[in-house]
């Protein structure tokens, strides 16, 4: 079921220091620039009145108030600062498209008697006000829903509603595709890394090229990600390991997790073996309760777990024996020497690596240099646009000599067609 809720801020304690058209145009410019940036997607906004905006999350019933009580701290500080007098109150009213609407459309003598009288409140919906956390806003309360009977205020039609609400589905893929995990010690490729080119987009987005590859909305990408490793294994009878980029911070938030565990169930649990979570924007030293959490939601679906990490000075002998089964290295932005030196800084902890049981890897590998410093300083796995390009299907299984990386598409057209020659 989708939520659905008007959004009202209210200014009406700091009405008196401009002209209150003013005040209004000033909030709405910066909470519809917040939630432009916050509110992701599939949630969707829509502006009312300069002050009040619709709200939709299609994967949850009711709203995360938790997110929405950060938005009165950024407008409490931005637009008024920090001091002692008047706040800047959110009103989060809850219930149907028609009793939402009516919320909406009512005026601020109105709002004051609503709020002090939730009788005058349209009914069929329950009204939250959120206060900035730096004036003891707490955890947002809310009064128990008002009801009334009437044919005024009865709900949208479920077709009308769906039309209004539910989120246009994206599009899908322009391209698809993998790029190998390359094995040093047997010069073998031992999976495949899923990557995409987005409808209308100039160049692919992945997890193994660098910063300008990185998705931008991390749950839509992560969706993409999971249909393609169904599809690859569905034409497949058994292979070798598909990692699925799934991201960390998207797993850490509440609001998003029921939604992750409806995706993650489209990929078939008896093929779990032949699956690997590989996780990235993790943080430098992340909680132990955060990845235990995502750990519980991976493990049913997926036979590895692999974490990317930034740091090489990352402080894997925080994590307990086995917690994952790698940790991959993404090689910094920057000159030559900034990125071996990285590359070294990493190898110099291989030992505690090997006493957790926990493979090393290394990716956003470019450069014929660091193919070779990594085989020289023993670091096993290797990704990147100077391992493989992106290629339309698995290249795992398939040998290939280091001096001769980096896998090209022309390279698996040519194994393509001497496959189909045979």
């Amino acid at each position: 079921m989708t939520a659905v809720a008007c959004l009202r801020v209210d200014i009406s304690a700091h009405s008196g220091i401009m002209p209150q058209a003013a005040l209004e145009q000033l909030v709405h410019k910066f909470a519809s620039a917040y939630l432009e940036t916050r509110w992701s997607w599939p949630r969707r906004f829509a502006p009312l009145t300069e002050v009040s905006f619709l709200l939709t999350d299609p994967r949850s019933d009711e709203l995360d108030l938790a997110e929405l009580r950060r938005l009165s701290d950024e407008l409490q500080r931005h637009l008024f600062g920090t001091a002692d007098d008047g706040e800047v109150a959110l009103l989060v009213f809850e219930g149907s498209h028609s009793a939402v609407t009516a919320f909406a459309s009512l005026d601020a003598r109105q709002i004051v008697e609503a709020v002090a009288d939730p009788s005058r409140l349209p009914p069929g919906g329950r009204l939250t006000r959120i206060l900035p956390e730096s004036r003891g806003g707490g955890e947002p309360q809310a009064p128990e829903p008002v009801a009334k009977d009437g044919p005024d205020w009865t709900s949208a039609p479920p077709s009308l509603k769906r039309q209004l609400l539910e989120p246009p589905p994206p599009p899908p893929p322009a391209w698809e595709g993998v790029q190998g995990v390359y094995f040093i010690p047997r010069g073998v490729f031992y999976g495949d890394v899923v990557m995409y080119i987005p409808q209308n987009a100039k160049t692919h987005v992945c997890v193994v090229d660098g910063v300008d590859h990185m998705p931008k909305e991390a749950s839509g990408f992560d969706a993409g990600c999971v249909g393609i490793a169904a599809r690859l294994l569905s034409e497949r009878p058994k292979g070798s390991l598909i990692f699925v980029p799934i991201c960390f911070t998207s797993l850490a938030r509440p609001s998003q997790r029921d939604a992750y565990m409806a995706l993650l169930a489209d990929l078939p649990t008896d093929r779990r073996s032949e699956l690997a979570a590989t996780i990235y924007d993790v943080p430098r030293d992340p909680a132990y309760t955060g990845l235990r959490q995502a750990k519980a939601l991976l493990e049913p679906h997926f036979g590895a777990i692999d974490l990317r990490v930034t740091d090489p000075g990352f402080e894997i002998e925080k994590l307990a024996l086995e917690a994952v089964n790698s940790v991959t290295l993404v090689l910094p932005e920057g000159d030559n020497l900034m990125r071996l030196s990285a590359l070294r800084r990493f190898a110099e902890r291989l030992v505690h690596y090997k006493q957790r049981r926990i493979w090393p890897g290394v990716t956003n590998v470019r450069r014929r240099a660091e193919v070779e410093a990594a085989t020289r300083l023993r670091i096993p796995f290797i990704t990147g646009p100077g391992v493989c390009t992106p290629v339309p299907s698995p290249v795992g299984g398939r040998s290939l000599p280091p001096e001769k990386l980096p896998m090209s598409l022309s390279d698996w057209m040519d194994v393509r067609d001497r496959s189909l020659a045979s």
